[in-house]
């Protein structure tokens, strides 16, 4: 994999526009590039900040761009590479025969030259392609591939610009291209041609060839600046098709039976979701709400398993569309017959597919609150979400600190990646200032014994007979043991709760930068 150079700017209201990831030799990204502004601004802002020199602080995003995205219906949903491909339209790179629909955070094929794809969101409808994003001047290639979801067979057309070179395919056909005469501006619109959209997802594919692009000082802004833009459209009259649904990563193999190398980007975890009698007389709810921060109708999915489900057969699923800008409060999700639908009380974990998992991490587009309704009022937490590449990150050990004992119990919780058939145990080594050597007891205790699926130990310090001790500063090493072959990560936290309300208090693991004292 490349090492590439990343750069953030300003809100999100869209998003990548000529993005590129930051990562590291051999490793997924770390971080995606939001630029919602016009494409030479986004371009000036990245020269700039390669160059070090200072950027303004904010810029209102283009709403009149955004305005035309959601009005036409330009499909900027994408996954891509930021870094080109040597590459002419004579050449095929990546084997273009075998390009199937895969996930995020896999090759493009199984050629050794193929790049990985990351997700993005663009927030024009013309996206932008910079001369710093190729590996070299002359002959440059790019992919770009996405779905979108139609509700019936419908034939239609698709109205393509690009600059120079290109190649469009849809399901597997390739419905138009340019490969000869040259260099030559982008237009939009410029091709108009007719296809078939399957009732479902419709895979789509897209080949790029700059014969230029660059130097950075080169006076045509045409070499230093590449376009594409892709809408679908009911005729010849242009009337935009206004049923089609954006999303990424909708093949099965890309949610939680997948490897974690697929779908890596577009899975997050919901680390807690319930519905059921908890201490001193209170109940347990979970609570949802999500955001379409977008121009275009977008698809959620979600899958939910319960403590000690290790099928891989998800207890319940739901797919939410949202419209550009709608928004869903869903109160108890768990038992509400239009999502979930679980008819008893239980607990357990949610998976939450086909957005990119910055979008919920850092800008919010879906929240989730766990709480319970006591006597004395209702007491909750907002959920913190996982993306998925932290199980990979972070398997096979967790360390979680700060734990409370006394007047607070402690409750452990563990996920397992992927669920099917999953059976494990634990290590547990509890530690801290207040103890004056190392407590450690394995889960379950009895070695014969193995847990499966989502687990949770209510009462740590109980378990590890330190029942008594009064803390608030117990730390907690979990370590993956004994597994079976096919749970190869998991994920633990901590929810802390004090005793007269049951108020909690939900803990996500950290690390230590050096050896710990154990």
């Amino acid at each position: 994999m490349r090492k590439e150079v990343a750069f953030v700017v300003g809100m999100l209201l869209g998003a990548a526009v000529g993005a590129q990831p930051l990562g590291w030799e051999g490793g997924p990204p770390l971080q995606r590039v939001l630029c919602p502004f016009a494409p030479q601004r986004c371009a000036g802002m990245a020269e700039a900040r390669e160059l070090g020199q200072p950027q303004a602080p904010s810029f209102a995003p283009d709403v009149q761009a955004l305005g035309e995205v959601r009005d036409k219906q330009f499909v900027v949903h994408w996954l891509y590479h930021s870094t080109g491909l040597a590459a002419g339209i004579g050449e095929d790179p990546v084997g273009e025969a075998s390009i199937t629909p895969r996930c995020s955070g896999q090759e493009l094929t199984g050629a050794s030259a193929a790049p990985f794809m990351y997700p993005s969101w663009w927030s024009l409808p013309n996206i932008a392609t910079y001369y710093y994003q190729a590996p070299r001047v002359n002959d440059v290639t790019f992919y770009k591939v996405t779905w979108v979801r139609s509700p019936a067979l419908q034939n239609v057309q698709a109205w393509f610009g690009s600059s120079d070179y290109f190649k469009l395919w849809i399901n597997g056909s390739l419905v138009g291209s340019r490969t000869s005469g040259g260099p030559k501006p982008f237009t939009v619109d410029e091709y108009k041609y007719p296809v078939t959209l399957n009732a479902g997802y419709n895979f789509i594919v897209l080949r790029q060839t700059f014969p230029q692009l660059g130097p950075s000082n080169d006076p045509d802004p045409n070499n230093r600046t590449k376009y594409f833009s892709l809408r679908f459209v009911r005729d010849s009259s242009g009337a935009p098709l206004t049923n089609l649904v954006a999303t990424l990563d909708p093949l099965p193999q890309c949610e939680e039976a997948g490897l974690y190398s697929m779908g890596l980007f577009t899975r997050t975890l919901i680390p807690s979701v319930a519905h059921l009698p908890g201490a001193l007389g209170s109940q347990w709810r979970t609570d949802f709400e999500l955001y379409n921060a977008f121009p275009w109708a977008y698809e959620w999915r979600f899958a939910y398993f319960r403590e000690g489900n290790n099928s891989g057969t998800p207890d319940a699923r739901k797919t939410v569309t949202l419209g550009p800008y709608d928004s869903l409060v869903v109160t108890g999700a768990l038992r509400d017959s239009g999502f979930f639908g679980v008819p008893g009380d239980e607990k357990g974990y949610a998976w939450l597919y086909g957005l990119y998992d910055f979008w919920i991490l850092d800008f919010q587009f879906f929240r989730a609150k766990v709480y319970n309704q006591a006597a004395t009022g209702t007491f909750g937490m907002a959920m913190p979400f996982v993306g998925s590449n932290f199980f990979m990150a972070s398997s096979p050990a967790f360390y979680l600190f700060n734990l409370r004992n006394g007047a607070f119990r402690t409750n452990l919780a563990v996920v397992p990646a992927p669920n099917a058939n999953s059976e494990y145990r634990l290590r547990l080594t509890l530690f801290g200032p207040d103890f004056a050597t190392p407590i450690v007891k394995e889960w379950p205790e009895s070695p014969a014994s193995k847990l499966k699926g989502f687990a949770q130990l209510n009462n740590v310090f109980a378990y590890m007979g330190v029942g008594s001790l009064n803390t608030n500063r117990g730390q907690l090493l979990v370590q993956l043991i004994d597994v079976d072959s096919n749970a190869r990560y998991f994920f633990a936290y901590a929810t802390v709760n004090d005793q007269g309300t049951s108020d909690p208090l939900l803990i996500l693991p950290g690390s230590f930068p050096s050896e710990p004292p154990l």
